[in-house]
């Protein structure tokens, strides 16, 4: 699968990967949010560490620089 996601979308996300799951290794909040937070930092650590984003490929989106376009571009595309 092409890689659509780019270096500084890979660290957001990374960083937002180890502080949803943080909270959730805490056990402080309900159990649904804890369960909504860890999904969330595994789906987060999954699209960093492979560059693929599924819901920027159902929009278009392509941050990845291999693309040869700048950060956060809007290109659709026609396949």
């Amino acid at each position: 699968m092409k890689q659509n996601v780019g270096i500084l979308d890979t660290a957001i996300r990374g960083i937002a990967a180890v502080i949803c799951l943080a909270i959730a290794a805490e056990l402080a909040l309900p159990l649904a949010a804890t369960i909504t937070l860890f999904v969330m930092g595994i789906l987060f650590w999954a699209s960093a560490s492979f560059g693929v984003c599924f819901l920027y490929k159902a929009l278009g989106i392509d941050t990845y620089p291999g693309a040869g376009h700048g950060l956060y571009q809007y290109y659709p595309r026609s396949h």
